[in-house]
């Protein structure tokens, strides 16, 4: 049974996967719209969100830095005006490719807040050859990686020792609320959980793209759930510790497993963060 106190510290959350900006990617078309989410974004709870539209190397979503800061201040001049208390900040939702690290070391792509944290997409059927390197490569130029919503990725669903190496290797790893909800059907959800479960993640964020994203009464049932089934300690570390050292720059803390974890075949551990 939850009681009323466990809820105290999930009242002001970050979350760190938006496509709130519009007119840039696959979310709103425009400032109306970005507003609806703002103020859903603040009766779920959210006082900070990270602006993280797609970056796809030669695509059509690759917008410049200086465009997406250019959008990121006007949505904070917008809802200022509007009264809606949040605050937004930049950021990139990155297609992995090769390149990440110099692209970040030249501007071009912008980590979250401006920290050290870049948010990565894997593709959503096979991971590419040497993905180890490109996440050692954006390691060795001084950033870390959130890796947003593997539990997608056929991939890794298919082979979570993968999730499991690059846990070890320091990669923060984020599941979608919307996974939890079911929105991307029965087998995204339950590998998401059972990432939860196996502590092979370390944050939860919305993805959202439209306001219907972030409802705020499917938000609480799922805390609810994640209480029950995880206790509060780590879902404190899950939507509230992690989104925050994030924020900061500073190391994710692993979650451990409520479960035994599935042994990991044979690899090569590339690097290790501290």
């Amino acid at each position: 049974m939850v009681n009323g106190r466990l809820f105290n510290f999930l009242e002001i959350m970050i979350d760190l996967h938006s496509h709130m900006l519009p007119g840039l990617d696959d979310g709103p078309a425009k400032l109306e719209e970005s507003l609806e989410m703002a103020t859903a974004y603040v009766a779920a709870g959210y006082s900070k969100v990270a602006m993280t539209p797609h970056w796809v190397l030669g695509s059509a979503w690759q917008p410049s830095r200086e465009k997406v800061l250019k959008w990121v201040a006007g949505l904070n001049k917008a809802l200022a005006k509007q009264g809606i208390a949040l605050e937004v900040v930049p950021g990139m939702e990155v297609a992995m490719t090769n390149g990440i690290s110099e692209r970040l070391q030249s501007g071009e792509v912008l980590p979250l807040n401006g920290g050290r944290y870049v948010l990565v997409e894997p593709p959503f059927q096979q991971m590419p050859v040497g993905w180890e390197q490109i996440l050692f490569e954006i390691s060795a130029s001084g950033y870390r990686v959130l890796m947003a919503h593997p539990e997608r990725c056929t991939h890794l669903v298919r082979e979570p020792e993968a999730i499991q190496e690059m846990v070890d290797m320091g990669v923060g790893i984020q599941i979608n609320w919307k996974s939890l909800l079911g929105r991307y059907g029965q087998t995204v959800k339950e590998t998401a959980w059972s990432f939860l479960e196996g502590g092979l993640a370390h944050i939860l964020a919305t993805d959202g793209h439209r306001p219907e994203d972030i409802p705020p009464e499917k938000l609480r049932r799922i805390k609810r759930a994640l209480i029950e089934r995880l206790g509060e300690e780590r879902v404190d570390t899950l939507i509230v510790k992690n989104p925050e050292r994030i924020w900061a720059g500073e190391p994710v803390e692993n979650i451990t497993a409520l479960v035994k974890k599935r042994k990991k075949k044979p690899g090569r551990r590339w690097f290790k963060w501290r």
